[in-house]
C-alpha cells in the first residue's frame, strides 16, 4: 500500500516542488498552498459527484467510435474538470491578501491542478497497480499541471486586469478545456480504434507525442514569463 502511495503521488510532489522553487520574489505561505492543494482534490470529489449525478442524462454512447470518443473527452472529461479546478481556485484564492503577484495565479493554480491529479492518479493506481503509476507519472499527471499553467495564466490576468476580467476568466475556463479535451480525445479515439485501424492508431501516438510537447512548451513559456526569466 505504501509503495502504491508514494507511486501515485511522487509525481505531484516533484511538481510542487518545481514549480514552487520557480517563484522566486516572495514565496507563497505553506498554509495557502496547502489550501489550493486541498481544494484540488475537492474538485476532484466534485467531479466524482458531478459525473455520477449526469452521466444518465441523455446519450452517453454513439454508434461512432469518433463521437463517443469527442463526447467522453470534452463532455465527461475536460469540461468538468475544468470546471471543478477553477471553482475551487476561484473559492480558496481569488481574494487572500497572498495573491499580490502574477506568477501567484500560476503557482496556485498549478497546486489545485496537482491535488486534482494526485488524488486522480491515487485512484487509478489503486485500481489497475503499479505498472499504471508509471505511463500516468510520465503523462497523465504532468498534463494537468500543464492545463493549471494555462488556467493560472489567464486567472492572473483577470486579478489584476478588473477591466477585463470576465474576458480571463473565461479564458482561464475554455483553454485549458480545449488542451484536455484533444488530449484526452488522441488517447481516447487510439484506445477504440487500435484493434480495427492499427494504421491510424499509430499516426495517432506520434500525433500524441507532439501535442503533449506542444502543450509542454507552453506551460513552460508561461512560467519563465511570468517567473521574470
Amino acid at each position: 500500500m505504501l509503495i502504491i502511495l508514494a507511486a501515485s503521488l511522487l509525481p505531484v510532489i516533484v511538481l510542487l516542488v518545481y514549480i514552487y522553487r520557480k517563484d522566486k520574489y516572495q514565496k507563497e505561505p505553506l498554509p495557502m498552498l496547502l489550501k489550493a492543494l486541498l481544494g484540488g482534490v475537492l474538485a476532484g470529489i466534485l467531479d466524482i459527484i458531478l459525473l455520477t449525478t449526469f452521466r444518465f442524462a441523455g446519450i452517453t454512447t454513439f454508434s461512432n467510435e469518433l463521437q463517443n470518443a469527442l463526447y467522453q473527452a470534452f463532455y465527461q472529461a475536460a469540461m468538468p474538470e475544468e470546471f471543478c479546478k477553477l471553482f475551487f481556485l476561484y473559492l480558496f484564492v481569488w481574494k487572500s491578501r497572498y495573491f499580490d503577484e502574477y506568477y501567484d495565479g500560476l503557482e496556485y493554480a498549478a497546486c489545485v491542478g496537482l491535488g486534482f491529479a494526485g488524488l486522480e492518479n491515487l485512484m487509478y493506481v489503486l485500481e489497475g497497480g503499479i505498472s499504471v503509476a508509471v505511463g500516468r507519472a510520465l503523462f497523465a499527471v504532468p498534463a494537468h499541471f500543464f492545463f493549471a499553467i494555462i488556467m493560472g495564466y489567464f486567472f492572473a490576468f483577470a486579478k489584476f486586469r478588473p477591466w477585463k476580467k470576465s474576458t480571463y476568466l473565461v479564458l482561464a475556463y475554455i483553454c485549458p478545456v480545449i488542451l484536455h479535451g484533444i488530449y484526452d480525445f488522441i488517447l481516447m479515439y487510439n484506445n477504440l480504434i487500435q484493434e480495427t485501424n492499427t494504421a491510424v492508431a499509430a499516426l495517432l501516438n506520434i500525433v500524441f507525442y507532439i501535442f503533449f510537447i506542444f502543450v509542454w512548451k507552453v506551460a513552460a513559456r508561461r512560467i519563465n514569463t511570468m517567473s521574470g526569466q
